[in-house]
């Protein structure tokens, strides 16, 4: 068994993403948000078009983020649990590299196996770019290409995720804890999945399918 686990929403209960877009974004974003909530663009697209109009350093960023995080109850006690099972916990997040790392040294999660998007500060915006596990450039599917990635480490994929980018990775791993919006999702989409609210209910949930 090898877990895949979202960062944004579901590892911390806010989404710095938005908060970034909300606070610092010079610009149009909220068409750009529209198009990916009307399924025009992905989210790395989104992502790429929306961290443009933010101009801020990253240094600051990373102070905001630190300000304004919640960690989901349960956590230490979830990661302390995959390790003494020998469980892999991989994180695998359309978030950029700069905050999640931040935030996962904060709170001492920095040992846990993190991929993520890169953003690079110009000074004029963020340049947002991700990468397949081979090193090739992405516009699309970055979970779910990870997901068939780690399925070459262990055939059994527990799949945990919050939101509508969690839809397609969710629909091939072989069970599913969602949390946030993604239960009403994969219920409309007939995905099998179970709801949780901490990761306590993660834990006891992990023991059962163990």
């Amino acid at each position: 068994m090898l877990i895949q686990c979202d960062f944004d929403g579901t590892i911390i209960t806010s989404n710095l993403g938005v908060l970034f877009r909300e606070e610092f974004a010079q610009g149009d974003w909220k068409s750009i948000e529209t198009a990916y909530a009307q399924h025009r663009i992905t989210v790395e697209e989104c992502n790429r078009w929306q961290y443009r109009l933010i101009r801020e350093p990253i240094e600051k960023l990373k102070d905001f983020a630190c300000q304004h995080i919640e960690v989901r109850p349960g956590f230490s006690t979830f990661v302390d649990y995959c390790r003494q099972n020998d469980i892999p916990l991989v994180i695998v997040s359309n978030g950029l590299d700069f905050y999640i790392q931040t935030v996962l040294a904060l709170i001492g999660m920095s040992h846990l196996e993190l991929h993520c998007g890169y953003g690079v500060y110009s000074g004029n915006g963020i340049t947002v770019s991700y990468e397949d596990p081979e090193g090739n450039p992405l516009d699309s599917g970055f979970k779910t290409r990870y997901l068939d990635w780690l399925r070459k480490r262990d055939s059994t994929i527990v799949y945990l995720g919050d939101g509508y980018s969690d839809i397609a990775p969710a629909s091939r791993a072989d069970h599913v804890l969602a949390t946030g919006t993604l239960p009403d999702m994969l219920k409309a989409a007939s995905i099998s999945a179970t709801p949780f609210g901490d990761f306590y209910e993660v834990v006891r949930e992990v023991q059962r399918l163990s």
